[in-house]
């Protein structure tokens, strides 16, 4: 309910530890679940969560007798309450969870997450640290919208991914974990073809990289900063300056 909450306002967030609780048997399943938002989305959130507790009904208490419109009021707002929790829970339940040990291990490194029977996302641990590093998430039609990549494996999410219609169109990546986008790839269904490393002071891209079937063929450069590209480079098929 916390993340529908913080989607509606438009934060993006996920759900980390949802499924650990299934198998913590009666050992005290306590901090187990979060609600992961970007650190620049945190006090937005917050104010969200804060705002959704304080939220409560209060009783009117007065020395009147009971007005029996009140009590048709309150029914109502109620019958609205549970409504909307009946409508949210036919559209997030039920939940389910299989996937891949790739180690033997017993621990699951690659989950399939299906709600209402339809694949929602996918999370992988790639290195097989125990630590999730990649996760694609699904629409309500089963096909691939967005993925989240750790391709350093320490623990943050650097670099995110987009589809349309099932093929990747762009990657963003914030390569030295400073908040900000550093490097870009474009996809024209589903194939690289440009490269984009953003000057981290200036916010545009310092180098443009070209490439046809995967393979690097042109680039050009700002070697001064002054935003124009003073210097074109041709690659043969090695991919060495020609």
């Amino acid at each position: 309910m916390i993340l529908n909450l913080i989607q509606i306002a438009g934060v993006s967030c996920r759900i980390d530890g949802e499924y650990l609780q299934g198998g913590a048997g009666e050992l005290q399943a306590m901090n187990m679940v979060r609600v992961l938002v970007d650190e620049s989305d945190y006090k937005k959130a917050q104010e969200i969560i804060n705002a959704w507790e304080a939220t409560q009904v209060v009783k009117e208490t007065t020395e009147k007798p009971d007005n029996a419109t009140s009590g048709i009021g309150s029914g109502i707002f109620f019958g609205i309450l549970i409504g909307a929790g009946a409508t949210f829970w036919s559209y997030n339940s039920p939940v389910t969870l299989d996937g891949i040990d790739n180690n033997n291990d017993g621990k699951l490194d690659e989950k399939k997450i299906y709600k209402d029977n339809r694949l929602r996302s996918v999370e992988k641990d790639r290195n097989l640290d125990g630590r999730t590093d990649t996760v694609h998430s699904y629409d309500y039609k089963g096909r691939l919208y967005k993925s989240e990549l750790d391709d350093d494996f320490d623990g943050v999410y650097e670099s995110t991914v987009t589809y349309k219609r099932g093929n990747p169109i762009l990657q963003e990546s914030d390569l030295n974990n400073d908040g900000e986008i550093d490097y870009r790839m474009l996809f024209n269904n589903g194939v690289l073809y440009e490269v984009e490393i953003i000057d981290p002071a200036s916010r545009i891209p310092r180098k443009i990289q070209t490439y046809k079937l995967n393979k690097l063929i042109s680039s050009e450069f700002d070697s001064n900063r002054d935003g124009m590209y003073d210097r074109t480079y041709k690659y043969d098929f090695y991919e060495e300056i020609k």
